[in-house]
């Protein structure tokens, strides 16, 4: 952020930068750096009260000079609720007006997750009369995916459970069991994680994707523990090509993240816990795959025979 106000009848460049703003229930925490600072921070148009501390900033004197070492310093303000809206966050350096691009308040990787996502419901699309096929489709608190989709789509929601926006009733780990048909493409949203062995759902996804057919996987790389005991994984955006490669006839196109975090413990009494609130995480991950031809391997387990998969959340 550079911004270059009149003081005293002249032009003074400022400088600043926010290296992190996260929020933890009402705490909003935000790091960075300006010169000049006199840092406000407005929430819905609502000064808020800050909490400053001077932070020492050598890796700043490369660039500006001695004096910028001490331009470091960290934040934090309580919030008037819960329920966050980032658009609604203006943050001020330094003698500037507040900034209003709430582009600061959100990461480069949410930008590229979205593009995922686009590039898939484009690709439908721009397909002659698709079919799509959705793994985890019953709108268990009113989420619905289909209006992501063309109204032409022949769309089919399958799930383990009937419920609203479920057209097929059946365990993913069988899915060749519960249609009789194949699709151009197929989408899963939080539904990964919920499956005991989702090499073999993918094996299954093969089966009745049509040559060439994509599909877009959304799960988390972390995410707080639900719908126990059926809760089994999380996801990097590295890990689906453990999952989707040419072994179970598959190719991933492209992998993101979105929604950036941190795990803060209860409690931290070992070193090892030491730093660990302020390293990064994410919320969600992932991936548009390619079915590029048969599997190489089988996996003819029978999943119910290995866990008790009668899923009773409602």
């Amino acid at each position: 952020m550079d911004q270059e106000a009149d003081a005293g009848g002249g032009l003074v460049d400022y400088r600043g930068y926010l290296d992190r703003f996260s929020i933890l229930n009402r705490v909003v925490v935000f790091e960075g750096w300006a010169n000049e600072a006199d840092i406000e921070i407005y929430y819905d148009d609502t000064r808020l009260n800050v909490s400053l501390t001077s932070v020492k900033r050598p890796d700043l004197v490369p660039l500006f000079g001695n004096h910028a070492e001490d331009w470091g310093f960290a934040a934090c303000a309580t919030l008037p609720t819960s329920v966050i809206d980032r658009t609604k966050f203006k943050l001020r350096l330094n003698q500037g007006i507040p900034s209003v691009n709430n582009e600061i308040f959100s990461a480069a990787s949410d930008k590229l997750f979205t593009q995922l996502v686009d590039t898939f419901r484009a690709a439908v699309a721009l397909k002659p009369e698709p079919s799509l096929l959705e793994i985890g489709s019953r709108a268990r608190s009113g989420n619905m995916y289909r209006a992501w989709f063309p109204e032409k789509l022949d769309y089919v929601g399958m799930d383990v459970h009937a419920g609203p926006n479920v057209d097929v009733v059946g365990d993913a780990h069988h899915l060749s069991r519960c249609v009789d048909r194949t699709f151009d493409f197929m989408f899963s949203i939080s539904t990964f994680e919920h499956l005991l062995m989702p090499w073999k759902v993918a094996l299954e996804m093969n089966k009745t994707l049509n040559d060439g057919g994509q599909a877009l996987i959304i799960s988390h790389p972390s995410w707080p523990l639900h719908d126990e005991p059926w809760d089994f994984f999380r996801f990097s955006k590295e890990s689906w090509h453990g999952i989707f490669n040419v072994h179970t006839g598959f190719r991933v196109v492209d992998a993101q993240y979105q929604y950036p975090a941190n795990i803060v413990p209860v409690y931290s009494n070992a070193p090892h816990f030491e730093g660990m609130s302020i390293e990064g995480t994410y919320l969600l991950s992932g991936c548009i795959v390619e079915k590029t031809g048969p599997p190489q391997v089988a996996w003819e387990a029978e999943a119910s025979a290995i866990y008790n998969l009668n899923y009773s959340h409602a």
